[in-house]
């Protein structure tokens, strides 16, 4: 299912998800939910050494966006709060999992990926919502290089145009599954700011579209006895 008052911002690393968050929230009287950056005890770790911090930097991401997750949509749900606009929903964790799992020299290893779907699935599946409607930013890479190195961020000086090319071609996998899900997608071309009272009207005529809404669940795992690892070498049946 999707939550009412639950708007998703998508994008590349610098596009401009946080500022079109807070603004929208602003005009739509809703609250704003951002990325915790600072708060992230892997983030530097991690664009400086990928490979040993891949792996539970996105383990630490997802047990923090699952917290964020239900608390939102049960404050909506109570009538708490109006609604939310979230920078970077739950759900695009698995493409930065995905895309390092298929970086050339495998990032986060095939072992550990399954691990992490696996804890995805049970976390996420079982319990979470989609988006009232996804607002999917897009821009060249070359310009979200410029607004990283704009923003000045420390942590962010590693980052290469090749990691944000891949990331881009996860996130146009990412909408086409979604869109196939039936959540409600809006594309804007982030080249240039839109004005905020354009962008208001996107939501609201795209939040009224019909939605062809399926929950997606990925197949389960195999259980134990179809792994020939896992049987005895002999099975003495009692007499």
């Amino acid at each position: 299912m999707f939550a009412e008052g639950y708007i998703g911002i998508a994008g590349l690393i610098g596009v401009g998800k946080s500022t079109l968050t807070m603004e929208l929230a602003k005009a739509l009287n809703f609250e704003s939910v951002l990325e915790e950056v600072g708060g992230n005890p892997y983030l530097e770790k991690f664009y400086g050494d990928m490979r040993t911090y891949g792996t539970i930097m996105q383990v630490w991401l997802l047990n923090h966006r699952f917290r964020q997750h239900r608390e939102f949509v049960s404050r909506i749900s109570m009538g708490k709060i109006r609604g939310v606009v979230q920078d970077r929903t739950i759900w695009e964790d698995t493409i930065f999992a995905r895309m390092l799992n298929r970086h050339p020299d495998k990032i986060i290893s095939d072992m550990d990926y399954n691990t992490y779907l696996d804890l995805f699935d049970n976390m996420v599946l079982r319990e979470l919502v989609f988006p009232q409607l996804l607002i999917f930013l897009d821009c060249r890479v070359e310009t979200c290089i410029d607004r990283i190195r704009s923003r000045g961020r420390n942590m962010e000086r590693a980052i290469e145009p090749d990691y944000l090319k891949s990331l881009q071609e996860n996130y146009y996998q990412f909408i086409e599954e979604m869109e196939a899900a039936g959540v409600r997608i809006l594309k804007l071309n982030w080249e240039t700011f839109q004005p905020m009272s354009e962008v208001v009207r996107l939501v609201h005529e795209y939040s009224l579209k019909p939605s062809n809404f399926t929950k997606w669940v990925r197949p389960l795992r195999k259980m134990g006895m179809e792994n020939k690892a896992n049987l005895p070498d002999k099975v003495e049946v009692a007499k």
